[in-house]
């Protein structure tokens, strides 16, 4: 079996450093933000001055998972779908205005997807295994699906996340390339998996490039885990409208719109099945079509 050792996430609710988010969720108001801890306490100020939102609140996110674990990590696994936007923004923007001026190559090595997990090995001092993916929406169950791999061979305390953040010129791509009518929002979320004997355990996690019919999908993924939708006590979804089971909740109304929701509603889920009398979590991540991402948690 493969275990949840701890849980960070930095977001739209208030969420890092605490037991237990499942009773303090709300929905997001249009005027949501971040809510950040004080990074001082994690990040050199030289170092802080110059790194964007998100690679602040996934290095934040790690080192706290880092703590709570007291050891290094074995493996380090990130999923982000839009990387490090603001850094993509500024080197473009300077790359227009400067002509054939001569470029400093900071903004662009900044900009990449894999500067998250690298930013986090600097972070950490650590030498470890360190992959990035990126995969659309699917970008943390990719991640997660390596981390697990990464457990059953052998390796004891895994690094696990997803994070993206929002820019303005995202609006310009609304109902285009971007299909949603909901708040684009930043965040990040950060798991250690291990074979440490916990209060939860990934059970499964399966993916979809070209789903056709997503009922069938899920009724089959749970009877790959002899389960059917009775079993289920919460079902957390995006991208699709459930009625099937007993106990639902689209987890974009307390994410907000990002291509790594997932991982949130995955902690929601771990702090569910802490928090309540209940055995099983299933994550539905329908948020673009034909991409499908189901996970599913145990007690």
């Amino acid at each position: 079996m493969i275990y949840v050792k701890t849980a960070s996430s930095i977001s739209h609710q208030n969420s890092f450093q605490k037991e237990s988010i499942w009773e303090d969720l709300h929905v997001l108001k249009a005027d949501s933000v971040v809510i950040s801890p004080d990074y001082k306490n994690y990040i050199p100020a030289a170092a802080l001055r110059r790194l964007s939102p998100v690679l602040r609140m996934a290095m934040t996110a790690a080192q706290e998972c880092q703590k709570a674990v007291e050891v290094e990590f074995d493996a380090i696994s990130v999923g982000t779908a839009l990387g490090c936007l603001k850094d993509t923004e500024k080197f473009l923007q300077t790359f227009i205005s400067a002509a054939s001026e001569t470029l400093s190559p900071t903004a662009f090595i900044q900009s990449t997807h894999n500067t998250i997990g690298g930013q986090i090995s600097l972070a950490l001092g650590n030498h470890a295994y360190n992959m990035t993916h990126t995969q659309n929406s699917l970008s943390f169950e990719v991640a997660l699906i390596d981390a697990m791999m990464c457990c059953r061979e052998g390796k004891k305390n895994v690094l696990v996340g997803a994070a993206d953040e929002a820019i303005d010129f995202l609006e310009l791509l609304r109902n285009e390339l971007i299909k949603t009518d909901r708040q684009f929002t930043s965040g990040a979320s950060f798991f250690v998996l291990g074979s440490e004997p916990t209060k939860v355990s990934v059970a499964d996690c399966s993916i979809t490039f070209n789903s056709i019919d997503l009922s069938k999908e899920v009724d089959s993924f749970l009877s790959k885990n002899d389960l059917n939708h009775s079993d289920i006590d919460l079902v957390l979804h995006a991208g699709i409208e459930l009625d099937s089971f007993k106990n639902s909740m689209n987890y974009e109304d307390y994410s907000g719109f990002h291509y790594s929701s997932s991982a949130f509603a995955f902690h929601i889920g771990h702090d569910f099945l802490k928090s309540v009398n209940a055995n099983n979590v299933l994550i539905i991540n329908a948020q673009m079509n034909e991409k499908l991402g189901l996970t599913l948690l145990k007690k």
